[in-house]
């Protein structure tokens, strides 16, 4: 039985000058199109949007974290006893670590509210 042998390469070759091809004619349009657009007009937010704070976001990510924590705790708590003093160890690693990433945002200011 003979093998299958690979493509020619002109064939390839052919195929990588269509690819090329495309590529230019595409970044001509493209270049085209933002030469022909008119110039941008400055938009400003509505007065809702600009008094939105970033500090609610913050306080939603650190939410989130401990949420987090809870969605990993609970199955964690039905096979602790199964599982034993490996599983406390895990568990512990996860909370050290979540701790450090609080007391970072702690130290860096991230949980005072101005």
């Amino acid at each position: 039985m003979e093998r299958m042998t690979a493509q020619s390469p002109v064939l390839g070759d052919f195929g990588f000058v269509a690819l090329v091809l495309v590529m230019a004619v595409g970044l001509a349009l493209l270049a085209a199109a933002a030469l022909a657009r008119a110039p941008a007009r400055t938009v400003h937010a509505p007065p809702a949007w600009a008094q939105f704070r970033f500090g609610y976001a913050v306080y939603a990510l650190i939410f989130l974290a401990f949420d987090m924590e809870m969605i990993f705790m609970y199955p964690w708590a039905v096979v602790f006893a199964d599982i034993g003093v490996s599983a406390f160890l895990d568990m512990l690693v996860f909370i050290v670590l979540l701790s450090a990433g609080i007391a970072y945002a702690w130290g860096m200011g991230g949980l005072r509210w101005e």
